[in-house]
Order: C-alpha cells, then sequence, then structure tokens
C-alpha cells in the first residue's frame, strides 16, 4: 500500500505531499489541478522515463518520493537491500534539469532498473485509457490465460514449441518435395561425373610426371646426341679426334715427373689424376644414358611400324588431355577435381537419402 507522496519542482508543483488513508482514496479537480503531475509522479517511482521539460521553470531538479508498506513476500534479491527491522520502503526519483535521474531505495542509491522491479511490485498503476486494452485479442487470451490453472504455462510453452517445429518441418517438407522433382536428373549427372574421375583417378603427382615425360620423349633424339657429344669429347672411340681426357692425362704425367719436390704442386697433380679418373666414368656414363635412351624408345615400337618414342608420346597425351578435361571441367587445378569429387560424393548420398527423409519428415509433421 502507497503510505505518502512527496512531490517537489514537478512541472508547476512547487511542492506537494499525500497522505493516503486505508481504503479507496479519491482524487477529483478540475483540468489542470494537477491530477495529471500526481501520475506523472508515481510513473516516475515505477522506473518511467521522464518528459522533457519535467522540472519546473526555474528549478535544478525535480524530486519523487514514495512510502510504502513493507510487503511480506518480496524477492530474495531485493529484501537484501532493506535494512534489518524496517517496517516500510521508501522509493525516491532525481530528475536534473539537464535530464540526468537517480534512484534511491530507503535512502540509498539504486538503479532505475531495480526500482521499476520493486514498484511493480509495490503498485499497480492503470492510465485513464487503460481499459481499452480489454478490446486487443492479446490482453483477452491474457485473461483466459490466467483463469486456466497453473499448468497453462507449460500448456502455453509447449504449443509454442509444436507450432515452431510445424514451421521448421514444413518448410524442410517443401525443400524436400521440390528436390525430390529433380532428383534423377541430378542423380545421373552425379552418378557420370564421379564415374568420370574415378575411371581416371588423377593426382597432382602424376601430372607433373607426365608433363616431365612428355618433355623427355619430345626431345629424345636430342638427348641422346648431346650425351654422345659429350662422351666423345671426354674420351672419344676415334684415336685421332681431340678430346679432354688425354689432355688432361698428358698434364697429369707432366707433373709425375716432379712428384716429391714441392707439396703444393703433389696436390694439383693428385687433383689432376682424380679428373682423369672421373671424366673417363663421365664419358660411360654418358654413353650409358645415350643408348639406354635410345632403347627406351625403341622398346615401344608398335606392329605398324610406327616408332615406339612416339607411340609413347602419344600415350602420354592422352593421360595428359583426359587430366586436363577433368581440371576445365572442375576447377584449375586436379586437387579442385579431387574436391568437386567429394562434394559430388557427398550430394549424391544426400539425393540417395531423400525418400527416406521425405517419409520421416512428414511422419514428425504430423506428430507436431
Amino acid at each position: 500500500m502507497l503510505r505518502e507522496l512527496r512531490v517537489e519542482n514537478l512541472l508547476l508543483i512547487e511542492r506537494a505531499e499525500l497522505r493516503l488513508a486505508g481504503g479507496l482514496n479519491v482524487l477529483t479537480g478540475e483540468t489542470g489541478a494537477g491530477k495529471t503531475v500526481l501520475a506523472q509522479a508515481l510513473d516516475l517511482l515505477l522506473g518511467g522515463r521522464p518528459q522533457a521539460s519535467i522540472v519546473r521553470p526555474g528549478a535544478g531538479e525535480a524530486y519523487v518520493e514514495g512510502v510504502f508498506d513493507l510487503p511480506a513476500d518480496l524477492p530474495a534479491a531485493i529484501a537484501e537491500r532493506i535494512p534489518q527491522g524496517a517496517d516500510e520502503i521508501v522509493l525516491a526519483r532525481r530528475v536534473g534539469a539537464d535530464g540526468r535521474t537517480r534512484a534511491y531505495l530507503n535512502g540509498r542509491t539504486t538503479t532505475v532498473s531495480e526500482l521499476r522491479d520493486l514498484g511493480g511490485i509495490l503498485l499497480a498503476f492503470y492510465g485513464q485509457h487503460e481499459h481499452r486494452k480489454l478490446t486487443l485479442a492479446a490482453a483477452q487470451l491474457e485473461i483466459l490465460d490466467a483463469l486456466c490453472g497453473p499448468e497453462q504455462p507449460t500448456r502455453l510453452r509447449a504449443c509454442a514449441q509444436a507450432s515452431a517445429d510445424v514451421a521448421r518441418l514444413s518448410e524442410r517438407l517443401a525443400e524436400l518435395r521440390e528436390l525430390a522433382g529433380a532428383r534423377e536428373r541430378e542423380l545421373d549427372l552425379l552418378e557420370y561425373e564421379l564415374a568420370e574421375i574415378e575411371a581416371a583417378a588423377p593426382s597432382e603427382e602424376e601430372r607433373i610426371e607426365l608433363l616431365g615425360a612428355r618433355e623427355r620423349l619430345r626431345r629424345l633424339d636430342a638427348l641422346c646426341s648431346a650425351g654422345l657429344a659429350a662422351a666423345d669429347a671426354l674420351a672419344p672411340e676415334s684415336p685421332d679426334a681431340p678430346a679432354a681426357g688425354p689432355l688432361i692425362a698428358r698434364a697429369a704425367s707432366q707433373l709425375d715427373s716432379l712428384a716429391g719436390v714441392d707439396p703444393r704442386l703433389d696436390l694439383l697433380a693428385e687433383r689432376l689424376r682424380a679428373l682423369l679418373i672421373e671424366s673417363e666414368d663421365l664419358a660411360r656414363e654418358l654413353r650409358s644414358y645415350a643408348e639406354q635412351a635410345g632403347a627406351a624408345g625403341g622398346e615401344s615400337a608398335q606392329e605398324d611400324g610406327a616408332p615406339g618414342a612416339q607411340s609413347s608420346l602419344d600415350q602420354l597425351e592422352e593421360r595428359l588431355s583426359a587430366i586436363d578435361r577433368l581440371v576445365r571441367k572442375h576447377g584449375a587445378s586436379v586437387d579442385d577435381v579431387l574436391a568437386y569429387a567429394e562434394r559430388a560424393r557427398a550430394r549424391r548420398d544426400q539425393l540417395a537419402g531423400a525418400e527416406v527423409a521425405l517419409a520421416e519428415t512428414t511422419d514428425e509433421l504430423a506428430r507436431a
């Protein structure tokens, strides 16, 4: 119960005090007598937002204070703010001319939100047109729900959840039905693309190796000629041809006659002998490389007499063409092709399970 209401510098009221008795209290008066100001004062105590220019002209601030009986069923969080032994609750609100406000609970600063919560417990405030809410369907439903017993909030929550489920499942069902319409066409396309990729089984490592092998086959004659020419330059098969090997041997023999005279020259002579051995080994390996490269090109000879190197090159070109065709269709690299295959498999599985999902969603919607 509200016992007292004090108002200072609020609109046209400089100072007013209102002491209420038990039972029904009625304030009457002509228009402009100040009834609305008292209503605004109560609204401030309930945590309402102050209107512009609510402070009386010439005053620094407006002040509203209400004294209430202490209820027995206060929430524990609010009861902790009330001093021990208190038999009343005092709510107060100051509003500065600059619009800033401060709230108080039993003389101590509090928040406007706490003031609003406590005011809602202490006072039920209705405006002069509050009865019009009875014409609103939402307000009528609140009254009806309040008459349906303590289980009604639980039933309302269950109904709201069921309504949300119906909306969600209806949307899902529409998506599945749309999916079913184009399902067969999309499945056929996915199966074809996956079969094409899986048959080719491309990899980036293989593609790099194939590119290198193709370049070697394209220049096989040049590689063989270069290997033989380099071998002949080091150790020619003709004894009359100029070569690096005999020249190195001659240089080494010139130094052998002075072995043991100067340690530095001995080291250089040793390096010359090592160079001679290395040149002979290089010559043998270069001839072996040229022979093997030529043999690899001849081993793949076709029955119609086409050169073996050309046959191998054609096979490489065909394989690279198959890989490049997939890359052009599904991305910019072999990794893109493999990533697309993973997505296609997931989509295929989703489409394959669409029939089951459609039946399950239909049952769930019926239950909801």
